[in-house]
């Protein structure tokens, strides 16, 4: 863990700012805040997560099948 100094404004403005987005940390507001600068894709970093169903049984058989003949 590493620390910076801040102008007391600098400050108020993260802390501004990590409320406003709800950001759970400084660190978690300010890596968002590089990534959306650097443009990286949401995809690159588990948007997904949450969001897709789990494998029916009978689709787990058939990948697992599947695998079995080396397809």
């Amino acid at each position: 863990m590493k620390t910076i100094a801040l102008q007391e404004k600098t400050f108020e403005m993260l802390e501004d700012l990590k409320k406003e987005k709800k950001s759970g940390s400084f660190d978690k507001l300010l890596r968002g805040i590089i990534l959306e600068k650097n443009k990286v894709p949401d995809s690159m970093f588990g948007v997904l997560k949450g969001k897709m169903r789990p494998f029916t049984t009978k689709e787990r058989d058939r990948i697992w099948k599947d695998k079995e003949r080396g397809i």
